[in-house]
């Protein structure tokens, strides 16, 4: 091996990834993915947003071993960082526009938050939802305007939802058998960059955030009070 050879941006994606089944009408596309230059994804999300509207749902699939290995090397709880993957998602996904101001101290706040409802998902509510068509629990947390939510009953994966405008129950999923219909080849490398420009050249492939002029009463409970300084 060339130790000077620049590293791939990604290794393939070798294991099975869902996205919402054929009942979903609206827009689909590779949102993004978490891993190492060189290496095999531990996460892989796909957008998906309802035709003629700004509801949606993005979907993450976790490959448990691999996910586990990298997240959880001392035994951790995995299903903390399952928990945490969809929770730090919602608070993403619900900030208004850029344009809108951000108090200082917000953001950690907010994942701070994430962070602490992330360690109490037993706690979270059940939803019902369908995979390869059989009936399975999820749990889900809601968060201004938006919901997170995950299934651990997959043998190999860990699947995860993030949804604005929907609602997390009754959804239904299934292996992805046809990636063009997210404009991808999942049979060659991720590219951050790559990713990126089929985005902008698909202006509806994102999600909107429920309020995009103002930050929802959930997410203002967190600006620090200055006179705490």
């Amino acid at each position: 091996m060339d130790s000077n050879a620049v590293p791939q941006p990604s290794s393939v994606v070798d294991f099975q990834v869902y996205g919402l089944d054929e009942t979903f009408n609206g827009v689909r596309w590779v949102d993004f993915f978490e891993g190492l230059p060189g290496k095999p994804p531990w996460a892989l999300w796909l957008g998906h947003r309802a035709a003629g509207s700004d509801s949606g749902v993005r979907v993450g699939t976790l490959p448990k071993q691999r996910y586990e290995a990298v997240l959880c090397p001392n035994g951790k709880d995995p299903l903390v960082e399952v928990a945490f993957s969809g929770a730090f998602g919602v608070v993403n996904v619900t900030l208004p526009d850029s344009s809108v101001v951000r108090p200082d101290g917000l953001i950690p706040s907010l994942v701070e938050h994430a962070e602490h409802q992330a360690r109490r998902y037993a706690e979270w509510p059940i939803v019902w939802w369908s995979i390869e068509g059989a009936q399975v629990r999820a749990r889900v947390w809601h968060f201004a305007g938006g919901w997170a939510a995950f299934s651990t009953a997959l043998d190999d994966a860990y699947l995860v939802a993030v949804g604005v405008g929907m609602e997390a129950a009754n959804l239904a999923f299934e292996p992805v058998k046809d990636d063009s219909m997210y404009h991808t080849d999942l049979s060659a490398p991720l590219n951050f960059a790559e990713l990126g420009r089929q985005k902008s050249a698909r202006p509806e492939a994102w999600l909107p955030p429920p309020r995009r002029d103002a930050f929802h009463p959930d997410q203002l409970a967190f600006v620090p009070d200055d006179s705490e300084a």
